[in-house]
């Protein structure tokens, strides 16, 4: 049955040669079959099993729920009365599950004094309206049961009026979600009203506002909460907002070669608890707007989820109700053909992606410098003042600025984040959300005692320090892609700027952390990289990769990262084990104790270098060095061999060292910015250059002049500029150009003229 659905599912990627709405309706039955055999036995044993849950007191399970709902779908559908029966039934006992509470714990709760709600968890009350409403039109609901379901409804509903928490995020839009089913379910409730009000009030932070999360295990819990609210409620407007449209590509775009977005912020691999609310979330997006690659999304999560099993879960057949509803068979699927890219930009999003393809087998990197940012502060604010939130960032999001979520080559893990939270509000020194749990710089003031081990000195509180971010730049040029991302930790003084560039061909990464200090103190920085497994190390190297997580996640074993610490002045390196996505992985870094004065910089040079187990790791270290540059500490020059060519890499560390003390325009002066690079001299950022025996190519972004062996090869242009400062005449100076690649002969490498 697994590989018929499989099959099923791949034919609709491919060619749209089956029913998406066939495919959903047969899943969602053998799940609701599957389902209503085992629930008496899952029932008996959560009886046997439960406590109060220590963020929702009373909690029942939300399988029960999550079946009616399906089985009030396949009502609809089919007109079975049996059913109907079934969800009646499960809808009516439902609330009896409160007798496993007792006395006294219900009198140590204040919200309990109306009484327990059949439904504290906010999850389930929409489910539990819409199978009501699926059924309330048959003959099968005798007076008792119609009076004991919309009791249990509206003291549940009435309950959320306790802590009606609000916010453009998804614990908020589920309660207005909730308040709008509620309403739809009891229009004639003295309630209603009220509820109505409540679920406007709610949803307008979420329609009209970017949301505040950056957890990729709550945006399609938030989305899909969006949607099926704006259904009920019939805010068409919803589907159709900047915002809605951004938030589908921004999702469709992130997609990795393990078929599904991947885990930042709280979050699990492949978003193990929830994955498929992201289907009803694409068809939606694919139907409004006509659009084949979230046709494509919706198909490849849904494979992602049905290639592990042969039968879905209750909640997960509950959100292809919508997606069956909401499918538009007219698009038909197409695959996305967009590579690198920024995810989609650096206000909102803050993400880049790498990407030779959108394959299983494809090379993929996905960089994360996504902060708090400046939007939404109330809702931040309110968070922030109400619930325990010391270890995040507004909201569910992790320490993980500038940090390398993800890279995969081939189907192997390479490198992956931290996983979510293992304990409430989260594990020890802030578990898998502080820095130190992410592949990431990591900076400290004092200095490291030889005696302490390295993740002993990092460990805090595990409070989230706020910092801001920014792009820097980003191109993607004929042989590289580069991205530069800035953090900028106020409080601590430094600024450090993330340089990535990636070699398309053979395909191996270059990043360069800058630093410059803000101010004079004693700092230790850490740059981390994580792994499961240490396969080999070396001097300054580390061949590292992950063969599994947890929940039986198994992945390719023919793929191993090479992590090879180019810069190794007064640097040490290590590797610690370190508790991280529910297993115990090894934490490999490189780090410098110093006294740094305001102006300083540092760098670290890491060379990430995917390559087949087979080959011996040292084998590759030959073909990258370092080279001096007339600006140390100041600039990065490495060179590669490749392809009969050697690759020269420029990359300025200190953008402000190119700028006139004067107050002139432009202020830009070449004097003060050219840096050497073996053969090259150029005031550019960023510098690739392939030598081979006859030609020469290049390219070059933020760029006055590139010269080779002397030879000008790009000068920009003398212009008079008028309007200087303080009335000052007119003068000539030279304006930047912003990128440029060209082709030129040269004599051999190495040769003078």
């Amino acid at each position: 049955m697994k590989r018929i659905i499989a099959l099923l599912v791949s034919l609709l990627i491919a060619h749209s040669a089956f029913s998406q709405k066939a495919l959903y309706l047969d899943l969602i039955k053998k799940s609701v079959e599957k389902s209503w055999r085992e629930t008496p036995a899952l029932l008996e044993q959560w009886k046997k099993r439960t406590k109060p849950n220590i963020l929702w007191g009373y909690d029942a399970p939300g399988h029960p729920v999550y079946l009616a709902a399906t089985l009030g779908f396949l009502y609809e559908q089919t007109h079975e009365r049996v059913y109907a029966e079934r969800a009646a039934k499960l809808l009516a006992e439902y609330g009896s599950l409160r007798q496993t509470l007792t006395g006294e714990y219900v009198k140590g709760r204040v919200e309990y004094k109306d009484g327990v709600p059949a439904l504290a968890n906010f999850f389930y009350m929409p489910p539990y309206a819409r199978a009501y409403m699926a059924i309330r039109g048959s003959d099968v609901i005798d007076a008792g049961s119609r009076s004991t379901i919309e009791r249990d409804l509206a003291g549940s509903v009435d309950f959320i009026f306790r802590f009606p928490e609000w916010g453009a995020h998804n614990r908020a839009m589920l309660r207005a979600e909730a308040f709008c089913y509620a309403y739809t379910a009891l229009p004639n409730h003295p309630s209603a009203p009220r509820w109505k009000q409540m679920a406007d009030v709610i949803a307008a932070d979420n329609i009209y506002h970017w949301e505040i999360e950056d957890a990729s295990i709550y945006h399609p819990v938030w989305l899909y909460s969006l949607f099926s609210y704006a259904d009920a409620a019939h805010r068409p407007e919803t589907y159709t907002s900047p915002m809605m449209r951004y938030y589908l590509e921004y999702y469709t775009k992130l997609i990795g070669p393990a078929g599904t977005v991947p885990d930042f912020g709280d979050a699990q691999w492949n978003a193990a608890s929830g994955a498929l609310r992201f289907v009803p979330v694409f068809e939606k997006g694919a139907a409004v707007y006509k659009n084949p690659e979230m046709k494509w999304a919706a198909a490849s999560v849904l494979k992602t989820v049905t290639d592990r099993t042969d039968t879905i879960g209750t909640g997960d057949a509950y959100s292809l109700i919508d997606a069956y509803r909401w499918a538009d068979e007219s698009v038909t699927p197409a695959v996305p053909s967009s590579l690198s890219q920024e995810m989609l930009d650096d206000l909102v999003g803050k993400k880049v992606v790498f990407r030779n393809g959108w394959a299983p087998s494809s090379m993929y990197m996905l960089l994360n410098y996504c902060d708090e940012g400046e939007g939404g502060w109330l809702g931040r604010e309110y968070l922030r003042q109400t619930i325990t939130v010391e270890e995040e960032k507004m909201h569910h999001g992790h320490a993980d600025e500038n940090s390398i979520v993800l890279l995969m080559n081939k189907g192997s893990v390479l490198l992956h984040d931290a996983g979510y939270r293992n304990d409430l509000p989260s594990g020890k020194y802030g578990a898998w959300r502080q820095d130190y749990f992410h592949n990431r710089l990591v900076a400290r003031l004092n200095k490291r005692d030889k005696n302490q081990s390295m993740l002993e000195f990092v460990q805090n509180s595990g409070a989230y320090r706020q910092v801001r971010t920014q792009k820097v730049d980003f191109l993607s040029l004929h042989d590289v892609d580069m991205s530069r991302t800035r953090l900028i930790d106020d409080k601590l003084g430094y600024q450090w700027d993330r340089v990535i560039t990636y070699v398309r061909d053979p395909g191996y990464f270059v990043v360069v952390d800058a630093i410059k200090m803000l101010r004079s103190d004693y700092f230790t920085f850490t740059n981390f990289w994580h792994a499961q497994n240490i396969l080999k190390r070396g001097e300054h190297w580390f061949d590292i990769a992950t063969d599994s997580l947890p929940q039986g996640f198994q992945f390719p074993k023919n793929q191993s990262l090479l992590v090879f610490f180019l810069e190794t002045y007064a640097k040490t390196e290590g590797a610690e084990p370190i508790s991280r996505h529910s297993q115990t992985e090894q934490a490999v870094y490189q780090t410098i104790s110093s006294q740094y004065r305001t102006g300083d910089m540092e760098l670290f040079v890491t060379m990430l270098i995917p390559h087949d187990r087979s080959v011996d790791p040292q084998a590759l270290l030959s073909k990258f060095k370092m080279v001096p540059t007339s600006a140390a500490y100041k600039a990065v020059c490495l060179t590669m061999e490749q392809n009969n060519a050697v690759v020269t890499l420029g990359i300025k560390a200190d953008l402000d060292m190119e700028v006139a003390r004067e107050n002139i325009r432009p202020r830009y002066l070449y004097d003060l910015g050219k840096t050497t690079y073996g053969d090259f001299e150029t005031d550019a950022h960023f510098l690739y250059a392939s030598t081979g025996k006859d030609s020469l190519r290049y390219a070059v972004a933020n760029v006055l002049q590139l010269r080779y062996q002397g030879k000008a090869l790009l000068e920009a242009l003398p212009n008079t500029h008028s309007l200087q400062p303080d009335g000052a005449p007119d003068r000539v100076g030279y304006s930047k150009w912003r990128a440029w690649e060209g082709v030129a002969k040269q004599a051999q490498p190495g040769s003078k003229k």
